[in-house]
């Protein structure tokens, strides 16, 4: 496999789309085996914390994972089906918001109900730990768009209905590119964590119609609170 050096979006984010890029052509394949750490420090031309970073993400999308003796390994997951950032700037330039709005409402309130029914203790687990690394991110004034997006990927994975996590992951770059207009907005972001743990609570608890209607709400106040929708849609 052949890599570029990162360019600056972040560069732990450059290293991300790169690995995705080969996962959807193929290069990647379940089973295989990563470079080591330095050699992918030598190949994007990045230090040890920023391919961390990039490790971190794909495991927190579920893509690769650690195995003893094995290193970094490709998890058993076909991502050609739905990894298409040609599709994606296509929904870009031709969705609205509202749009985007209704279909999250149809996917993100049935499979949060799903998680809350089904997640595991290392669903929870990962949950948590995207929580604390947002807070964490926010605290230090870096970007949480990355992490947001993958909260609500992480709810569709607890749901462990694999139509709704493919859904959410052909999803996955259309939210991290909505929230890049959100790293300024400190009381947005700040409002945005303390309601994602609000779903994570309702879902550790198994309470289903709660975390339900809390995440229909939550995406109706994120949308008019980023002036995307109007007041009176927002009920």
């Amino acid at each position: 496999m052949t890599f570029k050096s990162a360019s600056r979006k972040t560069l732990s984010e450059s290293v991300v789309e790169q690995f995705l890029e080969q996962f959807r052509r193929g290069e990647l394949k379940p089973g295989d085996r990563l470079p080591t750490e330095r050699e992918l420090m030598e190949q994007f031309g990045v230090g040890r914390s920023t391919v961390r970073e990039a490790l971190q993400g794909l495991a927190r999308m579920n893509l690769i994972e650690g195995r003893p003796g094995s290193g970094t390994v490709v998890k058993p997951f076909d991502l050609t089906a739905y990894l298409r950032p040609d599709l994606f700037s296509a929904m870009l330039g031709g969705s609205s918001a509202t749009e985007l709005l209704e279909v999250r409402e149809i996917i993100e309130v049935a499979a949060i109900g799903l998680a809350a029914q089904r997640a595991t203790a290392d669903d929870l687990a990962a949950l948590d730990d995207m929580l604390t690394s947002a807070a964490e991110a926010l605290a230090r004034n870096e970007p949480t768009y990355e992490l947001s997006a993958l909260f609500h990927v992480g709810l569709a994975h607890a749901a462990h209905n694999g139509l709704l996590l493919n859904i959410m992951l052909s999803l996955y770059e259309l939210l991290r590119a909505r929230g890049e207009h959100t790293v300024d907005l400190y009381s947005y972001l700040e409002w945005e964590i303390e309601s994602h743990r609000e779903l994570f609570n309702l879902v550790r608890a198994g309470d289903v119609a709660g975390a339900q209607r809390a995440m229909d709400a939550h995406l109706r106040h994120a949308a008019h609170r980023l002036g995307e929708i109007s007041g009176d849609d927002a009920v």
